[in-house]
């Protein structure tokens, strides 16, 4: 089972455009929990969580990925922030990822070019952080850094406001 862990800085708004390509995948059964991660401790933000069963709990900085993996359901986690809008058809490529390679970590990479160099470079030579749009196993989460570059997608996400 897939978990969504959702990092919000922003506002409910954004958050509500996630959930808004998230909700089809639940109906589907592939997705079948979420996590939100409020740094700002928002009252909208929780009222969203809570509407859409979500589990809510307020973290700031990357002390927040462990704590909604800890908090997650599912062995795979789809890390995202609020905003964060994955085209459609992206359960099936993550199926697809999760099916052809197993053991290895995906990336559903930002559209658009200048977001896209940046994300591409901190995945290629940076430090193998966790970060947006990594769908990963939990317990490299829960351990802090990915063992292994993560494989790129064919799809895309988009993020509001950028």
């Amino acid at each position: 089972m897939l978990t969504a862990v959702i990092r919000v800085a922003g506002s409910a708004e954004a958050l509500a455009a996630t959930f808004s390509v998230l909700i089809p995948a639940v109906a589907e059964g592939f997705l079948g929990h979420a996590v939100v991660i409020d740094t700002r401790s928002e009252a909208d933000v929780e009222r969203l969580a809570d509407a859409t069963g979500a589990s809510y709990l307020r973290a700031g900085g990357a002390e927040g990925w462990h704590l909604g993996a800890a908090q997650a359901r599912g062995d795979w986690l789809l890390l995202l922030e609020s905003g964060d809008v994955p085209q459609a058809h992206w359960a099936q490529a993550v199926e697809r990822h999760l099916i052809l390679s197993p053991d290895a970590p995906g990336l559903i990479p930002l559209r658009g070019v200048a977001g896209s160099l940046r994300e591409r470079a901190a995945v290629s030579f940076g430090p193998r952080r966790l970060r947006p749009g990594l769908i990963v196993p939990k317990g490299h989460v829960l351990g802090g850094r990915l063992e292994a570059q993560p494989k790129r997608l064919s799809v895309r996400r988009e993020r509001l406001g950028d």
